[in-house]
């Protein structure tokens, strides 16, 4: 019997097209890999969460093992459901590693974690509108799973939660405890006969010309809210790597500029998964740091605070070389300040560093961070790489403005905290220097929403949809419209002081139109306020009435 069912879990499809088991996110699996064909009678799921892979998986006993993977979102409990009903022999899930992306041991962070998803599915299953309590817009259940089939996993799988069971333990005495388990469990039969079910549909993107999308916001929610909709609206269907079920929305270099990014405002509170002052702060914490907590591949606290060199010794010499050197502000000891050496190693600060050049020049275009290793990059490639790889400071208008470039970006659940992360290094750098800060732009390479996040997306855009109505203030369309002597005048003013920058005549919309469109990039909502005010300029010439802009009259008396 047993025979059977192996044999109809490995012909199963997944949603990658292929043959075998596991039938959903394959190549994101831990153990097995994903190009093992690997389907047993083992009956135990292993979720280590936020716990770098490396530091796990060559300890854990694979004999009776089926799945070991991380658990980054609560997102992943669809995942989860599928890929059980699809090997109906896993019977037991355990439960350890870091739960959160981004903490210190004082930290009030948020409950709304990938642990706590877990917990609250096989304590408290999901209602009858297929949500689970706690997390009604992190966690989407595909409709074409029957609830009486998620709701048959959460009774027939035992799960063990070795973090509340063992909350001052070592990593590696969970680990030891769950091989301990694994070893000892009880040998289960399948609950059911494996089952894969098909996804909900989605309407395609609207068109758009290709490339960078630009969106202007006041603060992190509302610039947020905005690129959103317009990766929904526009982005392009792909995937995430080849031979994966991962679909995205996608647009290339998607360009968010933040005007006022240390605005900590969170009445609007959009996220998927909503942020606490608590939960940022703990991420400021990590990235403000160079530390890197045992486990983690990386943070970029880490790598741009104490970025890896591998030879100290070359960095010794050029410092103290006699030979004449073009040094910027000199041969001093400033050149390796910002550098501890270490033994074969050392780690450089390119934070402080930056702070320190443009204390030196404040207008210096040279102060850019990187967290890539070319080297390391080259052999990993995108399993432990960092997304965030690099970022300049600029000063412009006495304001300090931060630039960053993410190669990869999961835009529903890691840009919020990666934006408000990196709002304190720029506020960091400002405040070292005695500036103010300015704008911040993050520019996105692979800017994405995933497949399994579209419903909740459509739902914060529904309810968040009168945020879209709001401009900021355009700069380069402050026109002032008056009819002087049988023409339509429109002058163009300095929004600050008044002066009088350029001016155009026109007896009707369509010659002004032209000749604004022409050298304008104006904001949208305010180039159609502009257009339908010119209109209404032209009716009121033609008809001889007086015209006021902004005038509240009604317009069906004109036309």
């Amino acid at each position: 019997m047993n025979d059977k069912i192996v044999n109809l879990i490995k012909n199963q499809i997944g949603s990658n097209g292929e043959k075998g088991w596991p039938v959903v996110a394959r190549d994101r699996i831990s153990f097995p890999s994903f190009s093992e064909l690997r389907v047993t009678d083992a009956n135990v799921g292993v979720a280590f969460l936020w716990t770098m892979r490396d530091a796990i998986i060559p300890k854990l006993k694979k004999e009776n093992l089926a799945i070991a993977a991380n658990f980054y979102t609560p997102a992943g409990i669809q995942p989860m459901i599928r890929n059980i009903l699809g090997n109906p022999f896993i019977r037991y899930f355990i439960l350890l590693g870091e739960e959160y992306s981004s903490k210190s041991s004082n930290d009030q962070v948020s409950d709304l974690t990938s642990a706590n998803a877990i917990r609250n599915f096989f304590e408290k299953g999901i209602d009858n509108n297929r949500k689970i309590k706690g997390f009604e817009n992190a966690v989407y259940l595909d409709k074409n799973i029957p609830i009486k089939l998620i709701e048959k996993v959460r009774k027939n799988v035992e799960f063990i939660d070795l973090n509340k069971k063992m909350p001052t333990a070592s990593l590696d005495k969970k680990i030891k405890e769950a091989n301990k388990l694994v070893k000892t469990f009880k040998e289960k039969e399948p609950f059911m006969i494996p089952q894969v079910f098909d996804y909900e549909q989605t309407e395609d993107s609207f068109p758009y010309e290709g490339g960078p999308i630009i969106v202007y916001g006041g603060n992190i929610p509302e610039a947020w809210i905005k690129m959103i909709s317009n990766i929904y609206r526009y982005g392009r269907k792909n995937l995430m790597n080849a031979n994966t079920d991962r679909w995205v929305k996608e647009i290339n270099d998607m360009t968010v500029v933040i005007h006022n990014p240390q605005d900590m405002d969170l009445s609007i509170n959009p996220f998927l998964i909503p942020l606490t002052k608590e939960k940022i702060e703990a991420y400021k914490k990590e990235i403000l740091s160079p530390l890197l907590p045992k486990g983690k591949a990386y943070t970029y606290g880490n790598k741009l605070r104490a970025y890896y060199y591998p030879d100290p010794e070359k960095i010794k010499e050029l410092v103290n070389t006699k030979e004449y050197k073009d040094f910027e502000f000199g041969q001093g000891k400033w050149l390796d300040k910002n550098i501890r050496y270490k033994k074969g190693y050392c780690e450089i600060n390119q934070v402080k560093d930056a702070i320190d050049t443009l204390k030196r020049d404040p207008y210096s275009k040279t102060c850019v961070a990187i967290t890539w290793h070319v080297a390391d990059e080259l052999m990993r490639k995108h399993k432990s790489s960092p997304c965030l790889v690099f970022l300049q400071v600029l000063v412009q208008d006495e304001k300090l403005n931060l630039t960053v470039f993410f190669r990869s970006h999961d835009m529903t659940q890691g840009w919020p905290e990666n934006a408000y992360g990196c709002a304190a290094i720029q506020e960091e750098i400002a405040k070292g220097i005695g500036v103010d800060s300015g704008l911040l732009t993050i520019i996105s390479g692979s800017a994405q929403i995933y497949n399994n996040y579209y419903q909740q997306v459509e739902g914060m855009l529904k309810k968040y949809k009168n945020v879209m109505k709001r401009t900021c203030h355009d700069k380069r369309g402050n026109y002032q419209i008056k009819i002087e002597k049988n023409k339509i005048i429109v002058t163009l003013l300095h929004p600050e002081t008044g002066v009088e920058l350029e001016k155009y005549s026109g007896k009707t919309a369509y010659d002004l139109r032209d000749k604004i469109a022409s050298i304008s990039s104006l904001n949208t909502n305010h180039a159609i306020y502009l257009g339908t005010e010119l209109a209404i300029a032209e009716m009121c010439l033609k008809k001889k009435r007086s015209y006021n802009q902004d005038s509240t009259f009604k317009t069906s008396n004109l036309f």
